[in-house]
């Protein structure tokens, strides 16, 4: 009998409606330990390719040496994924959402699990990538395998593929309502109340789970409540953060588009690729000066950012957006979500240290544009708007900040759509034919754009 109750989930009722979010919590439980063991292997990858070898006498004190390092990196990522991928040329956030448009949630596992030690690999081995894509195809792989032997309904396979994906994003960012809205916004394209419950369920056992079991370390443990000084910021200032945002998601989405267009008319390319990438990745990176990477789990350190010139804040956000559309096409793996989110730090922060200097007088507080910068990016560049504003909220916890975070959300996703009507998202599904799925091969056929 306790065998056949996963099966009144697919009945219609509220029961039935009842039982399917048990189904979901377990979701959220098994996307908190699918985030436990991603940063783990990232620990391990920067343990054996970075900090292991550092430690060698002759390796050490070479000014190539973390170049050579994070080239072999994504070399070892990109043979994974051709190895292991079965044919997935990224199996990333849109993939995950065209499974659930078009495959019935179907998620490969084999591929899944190879992406997921691929953007370890990347990400520990000091490539410019982030978390959150790997994460959520994780735990939408393992929302998909739960839901295959229960037999479930097309329709409620789904919805357990969205929740896996909102645990990752919850567990890893410490954040169950941006978690919620982000599968709701990126995976299932859609708010229903069907979906909605149970996405909301698996977030919050995630999140729970995540302290609870594992006394996860979250990006932002505290509050940030930096604030701002008159109501004037909110109409004067943080309008032209949204405009420069805006610009900048424009050049990042259309910078990616190109470069991957160009790799992808290599049909064979070479196996020094990610060699070559990988050096030239490794030589921003150290020119950064520690605030391009972490090699490890996401933060930003909003004090030694202020501390900063501003015309060196803007070169950083462009060096960091730059050493992300390289890592991420020339093999390594990874997400666009969290390089988005330092990438506009820099650049909040940069106007806030530029108009300190035109007006020494105004009493501003770049943290505050550091968080709205970071809302605003990624809001610009993934088509993610709710989803950007409920994270800097959350990572806040202050009311005040959703004025000017609203108002530069909605002004750099304006400036973005006057520049290119596609996201980092849109624009892959357009490059790789995924939408026109079912005539071809899982990598899809090349589309040029009209």
């Amino acid at each position: 009998m306790l065998f056949k109750l996963p099966r009144y989930a697919n009945h219609r009722g509220p029961r039935s409606d009842a039982l399917f979010l048990s189904l979901a919590a377990v979701v959220g439980l098994l996307g908190a330990l699918g985030v436990q063991l991603f940063f783990n292997l990232i620990d391990l990858a920067n343990d054996f390719l970075v900090d292991r070898p550092m430690q060698l006498e002759w390796l050490s004190g070479g000014l190539f040496v973390v170049p050579l390092l994070t080239g072999g990196a994504l070399a070892l990522a990109a043979w994974i994924m051709r190895r292991f991928g079965d044919g997935y040329d990224g199996l990333n956030v849109p993939d995950v959402a065209l499974a659930v448009s078009r495959r019935g949630g179907r998620i490969p596992w084999r591929a899944s699990f190879a992406k997921s030690v691929a953007s370890a690999i990347t990400i520990g081995g000091g490539g410019s990538a982030g978390s959150e894509g790997p994460v959520a195809v994780l735990g939408s792989a393992l929302g998909s395998a739960f839901a295959k032997p229960l037999r479930l309904r097309p329709e409620r396979v789904r919805v357990l593929v969205g929740a896996g994906a909102a645990a990752g994003i919850s567990a890893t960012f410490g954040a169950p309502l941006a978690g919620s809205f982000f599968a709701l916004e990126e995976i299932l394209k859609s708010s229903s109340t069907t979906a909605f419950a149970p996405v909301v369920v698996a977030s919050v056992v995630a999140y729970a789970s995540s302290l609870a079991l594992f006394k996860a370390d979250v990006p932002f443990p505290e509050a940030l409540t930096y604030g701002y000084q008159f109501y004037r910021e909110v109409f004067l200032f943080f309008p032209l953060l949204g405009i420069l945002a805006g610009l900048l998601g424009g050049w990042f989405i259309k910078l990616e588009d190109r470069v991957a267009r160009a790799r992808w008319r290599q049909r064979t390319p070479s196996p020094l690729l990610p060699w070559i990438g990988g050096i030239v990745v490794g030589l921003i990176v150290v020119s950064g000066r520690g605030y391009l990477t972490s090699r490890g789990h996401f933060t930003i350190d909003f004090e030694g950012l202020a501390s900063l010139g501003w015309a060196t804040l803007a070169l950083l956000a462009v060096a960091k957006i730059l050493a992300t559309v390289l890592t991420l096409n020339v093999g390594g793996s990874g997400g666009v979500f969290a390089p988005a989110l330092l990438a506009g730090a820099m650049l909040g922060t940069s106007l806030a240290l530029g108009l300190q200097q035109l007006f020494p007088s105004l009493p501003l507080t770049p943290g505050t544009y550091a968080l709205v910068g970071m809302g605003s990016l990624v809001a610009a560049a993934t088509g993610a708007p709710i989803t950007a504003i409920l994270l800097v909220f959350e990572i806040t916890d202050d009311h005040a900040m959703m004025l000017p975070l609203m108002l530069s959300v909605v002004v750099a996703i304006t400036v973005r759509r006057i520049i290119t009507s596609e996201t980092l998202y849109s624009a892959w599904i357009l490059r790789t034919g995924r939408a026109e799925e079912g005539r071809g091969s899982p990598t899809g056929e090349w589309m040029a754009r009209p």
